[in-house]
């Protein structure tokens, strides 16, 4: 979710207008997160594989990032986009994203059907059940989602009620951000992946300077997510395409998919029409808001164009 007191930018020449005076990009925005760990640079692997063992709580020997693509496997079954999918030393594969604003819908559900395809694709035919890799699913949301607990980082995996594990199979890590302002007094006693949290709520918010110049000297890691994060924010199209994202939730927040709420198909079809004449989104993401299936918004996209 952005900020409350976000600027209000009259212009796309004005918003450009904070790269040439040096802003950081906004890693909650999900193109400009997905840049932060995909660059060919040093810097950015290393904030990526650091990241990722903050968040899997496990030593990784090396990092690939695979295609984002799940395979689908029968005609009509719902297709799975990932954001930032990696495949480790051993073989366990995770995905990370990054929930910019709360689109409303469940989560939950959401992220274990992502964990569950995770596991269906990289269980090969012929495999023992023993051979079952891993699979992590990460999630950071710059929104609130679980209101009972005021942790920001929670971990989900396939227990009994009394807490007896049935596997370490399927992993869901969903990170809070609105969650972490009290520790920022603790960083010293903060788990590696709090900190990582703190670092992506504040890192572009010239108040907080302070407290990520204290995260970067602590940790190499988030030096290198620093490094990284400045030096894609030189990037104009990333800028744009930060502008344009911003410009999404605005007008969703402002009503324009209120429509879909109301289940009407004719209604969910204006409002992806809306979208994709305005420039508003990306096809994936109009799918995800107006709840759409892609091939729908593809095609609709294909006719207006």
């Amino acid at each position: 979710m952005m900020k409350k007191n976000i600027n209000i930018y009259n212009s796309q020449d004005e918003y450009l207008a904070q790269m040439k005076q040096g802003a950081l990009l906004n890693p909650r925005i999900d193109s400009t997160f997905k840049a932060l760990f995909t660059q060919p640079t040093e810097e950015s692997r290393n904030a990526l594989h650091s990241f990722l063992e903050a968040a899997t709580e496990r030593k990784i020997k090396s990092v690939e990032l695979t295609a984002n693509e799940a395979p689908i496997a029968f005609e009509k079954q719902r297709g799975v986009s990932y954001d930032i999918l990696c495949i480790f030393d051993d073989g366990q594969p995770a995905n990370l994203e990054m929930m910019a604003f709360n689109q409303k819908y469940d989560y939950g559900k959401r992220a274990e059907y992502q964990v569950a395809r995770l596991e269906t694709t990289y269980l090969k035919k012929g495999d023992t059940w023993e051979k079952a890799p891993k699979v992590y699913q990460i999630t950071v949301l710059d929104f609130v989602f679980d209101k009972t607990s005021t942790e920001a980082v929670s971990r989900y995996a396939m227990r009994t009620a009394d807490n007896r594990e049935l596997s370490d199979t399927l992993n869901i890590i969903f990170i809070e951000l609105p969650k972490v302002t009290k520790l920022e007094n603790s960083i010293e006693k903060n788990t590696a992946l709090e900190n990582w949290a703190i670092f992506l709520k504040e890192a572009d918010n010239p108040k907080k300077k302070g407290i990520i110049q204290k995260l970067t000297e602590q940790e190499t890691g988030l030096m290198n997510a620093k490094q990284s994060l400045s030096s894609i924010s030189a990037n104009q199209d990333l800028w744009l395409e930060q502008f344009r994202q911003e410009m999404f939730e605005r007008d969703i927040r402002s009503g324009l998919s209120a429509a879909k709420e109301e289940g009407r198909s004719e209604a969910k079809l204006d409002d992806a029409r809306k979208m994709i004449l305005k420039n508003i989104g990306t096809i994936e993401q109009i799918a995800e808001v107006t709840d759409l299936p892609l091939e729908t918004v593809q095609k609709l996209a294909e006719k207006l164009n």
